[in-house]
């Protein structure tokens, strides 16, 4: 809010909007970041996007290590649960790590953009697109310089792909890369299934590998006759990966979004609501998620009692806690959606498509939109903020929490049928 952040002013609730929705690296907007704010309110929300994206947890945990003060079990457990591999590391180590490679990332990222920026602007002009749009995708933020997104670049192949490789990047989680960059070390040693990969890691790539193939190929079809109509079979094949990756909670467009068919619509919430993989900066309720529920439903049609992959088994616990989550989060968006339609300004009419889009978009801390994030109401505002913080922080946080507080029952009930379906 302060007087050099924005060339016109802010009102409260926008500027509290906009923090969360850079903190939170959604990248939902109510003013237009490449117009509306100056060079110091646009190093706020870069600054906002970095913090948020490296984690809040990561950084209070790194804190308490430099002071030489002792985790308490809750929050080593919980560190555990977002970062599995943790159980032999220090937490400075772990802090490094995280910093290590997302600077690795980002600056590779914004070198490319660099080298494309330059024949248009001059050379700090360059540096501050290329930087901060560097940062807004590997932070899965979708925050952009330009007030149309990434539209005027819609057919660059160099700029499209340095992007999307900073999203998909963003979004595997600190995990996978770990094990994709310490694979080097294992090639030439004896191979066994087991070696190279751990379950997670594999389940994380394959179940992103089918979610950006699969929304391609979709998303082409749906738009060729329509959004698609004016570019040739490499460009429309382009456009359709850069929105397929985009929906994985990065935000940013090539296309109009407010022009694309209900059906496609339909796809794109499908994948915001999915989002990335744990342990990473994207949103949604994660790939491994909806994986383990799609292997579930597949054990029950086979009529299996025990869920499996690649050789193992896969705890009960785990697949409660993903039918849990899958579960609070159609409630919660369902819940939010409602109320944004109630508190709605009559003066300006949502489809209910526009409104669930935006819903889940904030809940999977994508920031895609079709136009209606500035015509919310300051109770539709608050509701968008409530979500986008929840979606950030992550449903499965407070799961953890209720299980933590869970007491222990020795009395048990009957059984008794009741009729379903």
């Amino acid at each position: 809010m302060l007087p050099t952040s924005t060339n016109n002013g802010i009102s409260y609730i926008d500027a509290l909007f906009t923090a969360t929705s850079a903190v939170c690296v959604t990248g939902l907007i109510i003013l237009d970041t490449a117009k509306d704010f100056t060079f110091s309110g646009k190093f706020i929300i870069f600054i906002l996007i970095q913090f948020g994206g490296i984690g809040i947890m990561t950084f209070y945990l790194g804190l308490i290590s430099l002071f030489g003060k002792n985790l308490s079990v809750k929050w080593k457990m919980t560190l555990q649960e977002t970062y599995s591999d943790t159980g032999k590391l220090h937490v400075k180590k772990i802090l490094i790590r995280v910093i290590k490679y997302t600077l690795f990332f980002e600056s590779i990222t914004a070198l490319i953009l660099f080298s494309q920026f330059i024949k248009d602007f001059s050379i700090l002009k360059a540096a501050e697109h290329s930087v901060f749009l560097a940062v807004s995708a590997f932070c899965n933020a979708g925050f952009s310089t330009f007030s149309d997104s990434l539209m005027h670049y819609q057919v660059n192949y160099i700029i499209n792909f340095a992007i999307t490789g900073a999203i998909i990047t963003g979004g595997l989680g600190f995990i996978v890369l770990k094990e994709i960059s310490s694979l080097r070390f294992k090639i030439g040693k004896k191979r066994t299934d087991h070696n190279f990969f751990s379950l997670h890691t594999k389940i994380v790539l394959i179940t992103t590998g089918i979610l950006l193939l699969s929304g391609t190929v979709i998303f082409f079809f749906l738009e060729k006759n329509n959004s698609l109509n004016n570019f040739n079979i490499a460009q429309s094949l382009l456009v359709s990966f850069f929105q397929s990756v985009s929906c994985r909670t990065a935000g940013f467009n090539t296309i109009n979004i407010s022009s694309l068919r209900e059906s496609t619509l339909l796809l794109m919430i499908g994948l915001m609501f999915i989002g990335g993989s744990p342990g990473s900066i994207a949103g949604g309720i994660k790939t491994t998620t909806i994986a383990l529920i799609f292997l579930y439903l597949y054990s029950k049609f086979k009529n299996r009692n025990e869920v499996s992959l690649f050789g193992r088994s896969l705890s009960h616990d785990i697949l409660d806690r993903s039918k849990i989550l899958f579960i609070l989060a159609v409630i919660l968006i369902t819940l939010i959606s409602f109320l944004i339609l109630v508190t709605n300004d009559f003066n300006k009419p949502f489809t209910l498509t526009s409104v669930v889009f935006e819903t889940v978009s904030a809940f999977g801390t994508v920031g895609l939109s079709t136009g209606i994030t500035g015509l919310l109401t300051t109770a539709g505002k608050i509701f968008i903020i409530v979500l986008m913080f929840m979606g950030r922080l992550g449903l499965l946080t407070f799961i953890l929490n209720m299980n933590s507080r869970k007491k222990q029952y020795t009395i048990e009930y009957p059984n008794e049928q009741i009729m379903i379906g």
